[in-house]
């Protein structure tokens, strides 16, 4: 913010050479004082409807997918480097078999076995049917108890048959699980992204990997709580990053953040301790804004990099537009700050 007052001690400086001003002690106690005023009535008045960023914290980010396992299963084989960049399909790593070829294997032929079960009940039915048509021809030699006898073999077998099919179907699904299952041990990317650091091998148990989604990447701001009223949805920003020192982003506001941090509470049942409590909100923490951008043609912005940012907010009044070049001007000037400090 201090780099704003640059011009007006260049202004003072050149009237003093020139000696339109002559510096003497109540000349020098009204520009510094006049400076301090002017510097105090910018950076409050930027504070409220030109909120910049004057911690450098802003962030480039992306939302990732985490994929599994974290513990549980034995990494079999990894198959990408450190920061690729990869396609949706592409293998990242796969597990371990956990014997679902086996088990697929063994499904199978426990199929087979009530197949064969199936055709030989089937073949003990028709037998039955044809001696139960026997002896109901022969209904004057044959008793009825042997012909009901007969009948509810016939009905048991039946069942058993339909039993066994039953047993089939399951088996099927248990083979369509155990397959999709097998699909699993293949690890792959879920969308178009980037990797970060690989830091799994071969043979590892516990451990996984994020893909950050590269085409969704987004700014977090820190804005002053005294701002947070006059920010909404849709306003315009720009911004810079230490990548790219000198070179300014445009952006607009996604939305506000609505929670801290500080706020949230331990799962565990207690009360949090007054000193915690003190200790934790003590400072000015402010809150944080989503900006989403367009990258442009040509241009990589490292997830993670830093900068500045500000955005135009909200303004009580129309004549006060003019303040929008405080906020622009204290980015520019920490860009080329950056860009100097880079050399």
């Amino acid at each position: 913010m201090k780099e704003i007052m640059l011009p007006y001690i260049l202004i003072i400086w050149v009237l003093v050479k020139l000696g339109i001003i002559t510096w003497n002690m109540r000349n020098a106690v009204i520009s510094v004082g006049l400076g301090c005023f002017i510097a105090f009535t910018l950076f409050a008045s930027h504070r409220f409807w030109s909120p910049a960023d004057l911690t450098d914290s802003a962030t480039i980010k992306a939302p990732h997918a985490v994929l599994s396992p974290l513990i549980g299963q034995e990494i079999d084989q990894v198959f990408v480097d450190h920061n690729q960049s990869v396609s949706k399909g592409d293998p990242i790593y796969s597990l371990v078999d956990i014997d679902s070829s086996e088990k697929v294997s063994a499904l199978k032929s426990q199929i087979v076995a009530a197949q064969h079960e199936i055709k030989a009940l089937e073949l003990v039915v028709q037998n039955d049917q044809r001696n139960l048509q026997r002896l109901t021809t022969l209904s004057d030699y044959a008793s009825q108890s042997s012909r009901d006898d007969l009948a509810a073999t016939i009905a048991s077998n039946l069942a058993k048959i339909v039993a066994a099919n039953a047993n089939i179907e399951a088996k099927r699904s248990e083979i369509t699980a155990a397959n999709w299952q097998q699909g699993r041990r293949e690890i792959r990317a879920p969308f178009d992204g980037q990797l970060s650091i690989v830091n799994i091998v071969d043979g590892t148990r516990v451990g996984n990997m994020h893909l950050y989604d590269s085409h969704n990447k987004f700014l977090e701001m820190r804005i002053p709580d005294q701002a947070y009223s006059n920010i909404e949805e849709g306003q315009f920003a720009e911004f810079f990053v230490e990548a790219y020192p000198g070179e300014i982003f445009r952006g607009r506001v996604h939305s506000l953040r609505t929670g801290t941090g500080e706020a949230m509470l331990n799962a565990r049942n207690g009360d949090q301790h007054v000193r915690g409590h003190v200790a934790q909100n003590q400072g000015s923490h402010g809150r944080t804004v989503i900006i989403e951008f367009d990258q442009p043609e040509g241009y990589d912005i490292p997830i993670g990099s830093t900068g500045s940012a500000w955005i135009s907010a909200n303004k009580p009044h129309s004549i006060l537009g003019f303040m929008d070049i405080i906020g622009a001007a204290t980015v520019r000037l920490k860009a080329m700050k950056a860009y100097l400090l880079a050399l």
